[in-house]
């Protein structure tokens, strides 16, 4: 009797070693698995969201900026930029987004293809009353140096492509050209302030996000 008590224990013994054997392994096989996912959701040197938008839109961009600039300007007689933006159009395909702004201050938005360079559509902005108009006036000539010399002054800093230059005012009060510069190496955007009054960068930031 006290050997068959003896080899009953045994067994059970034997049978709570396996499961807790069973049991371990499968909760290391799910954290291994955990892990796995965690890997493939974040691997080392994927692109961000923004970062492959960034990709995209350039890796397609035949026209610069400095050259959509001048299209956008040359559609509205006289007029002078006011501010440039890569973005892609309902296609998804890249589209220079431009205003422009005339010589008595009304503002128009022109876009420009950044594969052909040709002008895809443009609008006037009929909604604007005589304060801004004004606003937009007194921006253009407080602005001493031209938009292709701060974009020069930004990518002297930060070697990439301009994906926007936007005449603007600052918290402090000053007006400046805000101008964005993406590096192809990393696309990363780095946006800079530079005084439009005497081309002092203010401030730079870098987007890696």
């Amino acid at each position: 009797m006290c050997a068959v008590a003896a080899s009953l224990s045994l067994l059970s013994a034997c049978s709570s070693d396996d499961g807790d054997a069973t049991s371990s392994g499968a909760e290391e096989s799910e954290s291994a698995a955990q892990q796995d996912q965690t890997g493939d959701a974040t691997p080392t040197g994927r692109l961000n969201d923004d970062q492959a938008e960034r990709k995209k839109l350039l890796s397609a961009t035949k026209v610069d900026w400095d050259k959509a600039a001048r299209t956008a300007e040359k559609e509205v007689s006289g007029s002078k930029l006011l501010d440039i933006d890569l973005d892609d159009d309902q296609q998804g395909n890249p589209e220079w987004d431009a205003e422009v702004v005339a010589s008595d201050g009304t503002s128009t938005d022109v876009r420009i293809d950044a594969v052909t360079g040709k002008v895809s559509g443009s609008t006037k902005d009929n909604d604007q009353d005589a304060d801004d108009k004004k606003e937009n006036t007194d921006k253009l000539a407080a602005a001493k140096i031209t938009a292709a010399k701060a974009a020069g002054t930004a990518t002297d800093r930060k070697k990439g492509k301009v994906t926007s230059v936007a005449l603007d005012d600052a918290d402090g009060g000053a007006t400046v050209w805000s101008v964005d510069v993406v590096t192809p190496a990393t696309w990363d955007k780095t946006s800079f302030d530079i005084d439009a009054a005497n081309g002092k960068v203010l401030n730079e930031h870098v987007d890696q996000d």
